[in-house]
């Protein structure tokens, strides 16, 4: 499952981002974000046309767009 198909208010672990098309320097700025392996992460709200995601990550919140949380793959 990837990080945009979770419903509101519901919590999973980061699996994995992205793959090998993933520019690394994406990679390490969703990492300083606190999307790491293992770091569970809740979905907050949904932009109603889905154009980006509030999320809660190790205690913060923050915005992604939604092409962008759909390169996340979650477990939960």
């Amino acid at each position: 499952m990837v990080l945009s198909e979770l419903g509101l208010g519901q919590s999973a672990s980061v699996k994995r981002l992205g793959d090998q098309s993933m520019p690394l320097t994406l990679k390490r700025r969703l990492m300083a974000l606190g999307f790491t392996t293992g770091s569970e992460v809740q979905m907050v709200r949904s932009a109603p046309l889905g154009g980006a995601v509030q999320l809660k990550v190790r205690g913060a919140s923050l915005c992604l767009n939604n092409r962008l949380a759909a390169q996340i793959h979650v477990e939960g």
